[in-house]
């Protein structure tokens, strides 16, 4: 009955791999029947797809597997693998097409670990811990020893003077013995000395290995008590080397975005440096792995939530409370984040010329990410391998790719509220790289100039970056005169008059652009009326500005500033603004 059982086991098991199973004959009960085994190999980290807060690993693991079905075991699953994320993939070389190995199905499992302290790796850990502690023991009672001598030696007396004979007459000093003294007492210290710096050499490798085995013997005695395991189903119709791809989700990793904008010194051109930070504390070692940086979120639904009714109703009141003391509540402001990225690296020494092989396969190392764009995420697959190992302690940089963008620069002023003049970057991005927001650090020539936040840009599409002021320009602002009196019948209104100027100083030695930037007051009440009366030039004719800003009563010029405009010969900018209401009303502040 039991034989028959499994018999049917196996049959259903081989049919969901595609295997042809012959039928079973009563009258052959003594047929071979395929024998369920076991094999375990924790393979080798080949790939990696990097998630904003997540990672898929894939494992590839490559056995030499008999006819039979196989229980593949895969062990040493990180802590934080998400048991629901399991894939495998299964391929099987020298075998044709319907005889190759099929997958029949993948499970987790979760069983506990031997206490290492109860293991024979750990029991030889603990006597290289005692071992070791035995020697520093020892060596501390051969530094007393020496101690003790050294004193001696120090005690050997040479008279200074004569010694007294028998009769009490001074004796005169035999020199020769005298130096034959300082002599053996001097080379007795050297051969203490040399012993003092041999033992302190000795003990500081000592200490270092005892530091070396404590720390494994902590963290291996603290270990995880759980081994997590995958578990790979499989039907071998022949014998053949199967290798398998297998894949699981994992907390503790992550990437951001990270830019290092650099603008050369004669403003010729923009180049944008792409990273990723990636932070990578999974517990497993990455080493030279195929890396991909998703922008896509795998555990978030795959469609939207649903919509739910709106019902309306008549308000019942409720019901009056009795006294209570009222509570308030109050939400913290939010805190803006400041993460430094390192800094600019440091210039490459002049390398020796490459022979062509080795100028290519470096050029194609250091080739920009591939980038794929899957619709909802989009992808970037370096071209190179890459080692991350799991430490919490700090992130890691990864160069994703360089774009060039197209550039043009231009300066902007508000000299209502500083006199700096800053330079802006109108940018394009011409390569197919979607910029995501991040941070990124801003260099003009081999200045650092601050960090800024990148947008998020699309290919084609534009973008700006300051780059901080420039101290050859100065742009600043004054009221020329301002008054305030009667108009209307009978002095019905009253008028404020005021006569604004801006002065422009280049001492770049070249013509520059520049967007200059004021305000004036507007209105929100129809008894007062605030109107610009004269502006010498006129204000910019921008399409975005005339339909968006110059409504709210922002001031702005567009101008061509000459490399002679200094001093007395500097560009100025003029306007007078008038605001009438009633005498007998009363408006809010005026500023200038």
């Amino acid at each position: 009955m039991h034989a028959m059982i499994l018999r049917s086991s196996i049959a259903a098991a081989a049919l969901l791999a595609g295997i042809a199973v012959p039928a079973v004959r009563a009258q052959a009960p003594d047929a071979p029947e395929p024998v369920a085994q076991q094999a375990s190999d924790r393979g080798t980290v080949r790939a990696v797809t990097l998630y904003p807060d997540r990672a898929s690993v894939t494992r590839s693991v490559r056995v030499q597997l008999k006819q039979g079905l196989w229980t593949l075991r895969i062990p040493d699953l990180p802590r934080s693998v998400d048991a629901r994320s399991l894939q495998a993939k299964v391929t099987s070389t020298g075998t044709a097409a319907d005889r190759a190995a099929r997958l029949l199905g993948v499970e987790f499992a979760a069983t506990p670990r031997m206490d290492f302290a109860s293991s024979p790796e750990g029991a030889a850990l603990a006597d290289a811990v005692r071992d070791l502690r035995r020697k520093l023991a020892y060596l501390a009672q051969d530094r007393a020893a020496l101690e003790a001598h050294e004193k001696l030696v120090d005690q050997v007396g040479i008279r200074p003077t004569a010694g007294a004979g028998p009769d009490g007459a001074t004796q005169p000093l035999d020199l020769a013995a005298v130096e034959r003294q300082l002599e053996a007492v001097r080379n007795e210290k050297k051969r203490i000395l040399d012993a003092s710096r041999e033992m302190d050499e000795r003990k500081e490798r000592l200490q270092r290995e005892v530091a070396v085995a404590e720390q494994q013997l902590a963290s291996r005695g603290g270990a995880d008590r759980t081994e997590r395991a995958g578990l790979v189903q499989l039907a071998v119709p022949q014998d053949a080397s199967v290798e398998v791809q297998f894949t699981y989700l994992v907390k503790g990793a992550g990437w951001a975005p990270a830019y290092a904008v650099r603008a050369a010194a004669d403003r010729s051109a923009v180049t944008v440096e792409y990273d990723a930070l990636v932070v990578q504390s999974t517990g497993e070692d990455w080493n030279e792995v195929t890396l991909s940086l998703s922008t896509a979120e795998p555990t978030r639904a795959s469609g939207p939530p649903p919509v739910e009714p709106w019902f309306v109703d008549v308000f019942v009141p409720p019901p009056v409370a009795t006294a209570a003391p009222a509570v308030r509540s109050m939400n913290a402001a939010p805190m803006a984040m400041a993460d430094a990225a390192p800094g600019s690296p440091a210039p490459a020494a002049d390398m020796p010329e490459e022979s062509a092989e080795m100028r290519e396969a470096l050029e194609e190392l250091s080739a920009g990410a591939a980038v794929n764009d899957n619709g909802t995420a989009v992808t970037f697959d370096l071209p190179r391998p890459v080692t991350l190992l799991s430490d919490a302690s700090r992130q890691q940089r990864t160069r994703i790719g360089t774009v060039e963008p197209k550039s043009a620069f231009t300066y902007v002023a508000a000299p209502i509220l500083s006199e700096s003049v800053f330079l802006r970057g109108d940018l394009a991005n011409e390569s197919a790289f979607q910029l995501l927001p991040g941070r990124a650090q801003v260099f003009m020539g081999g200045d650092f100039v601050g960090d800024s936040m990148m947008p998020s840009v699309a290919p084609k599409d534009e973008f700006r970056i300051f780059f901080g002021p420039d101290r050859a320009l100065r742009a600043r602002r004054e009221v020329a005169s301002r008054s305030t009196g009667s108009s209307g019948l009978f002095g019905g209104s009253t008028v404020t008059s005021w006569s604004n100027r801006i002065t422009v100083d280049n001492g770049t030695g070249r013509d520059v652009r520049i967007e200059i930037y004021d305000r004036r007051p507007v209105s929100r009440n129809d008894k007062i009326e605030a109107k610009v009366t004269s502006v010498v030039p006129p204000p910019s004719t921008d399409k975005a500005y005339v339909e968006q800003r110059m409504p709210q009563g922002i001031l702005r010029w567009d101008l061509v500033l000459p490399a002679a405009a200094r001093g007395p010969k500097a560009t100025t900018i003029a306007w007078t603004v008038e605001v009438t209401r009633p005498a007998d009303l009363t408006i809010t502040p005026l500023p200038d």
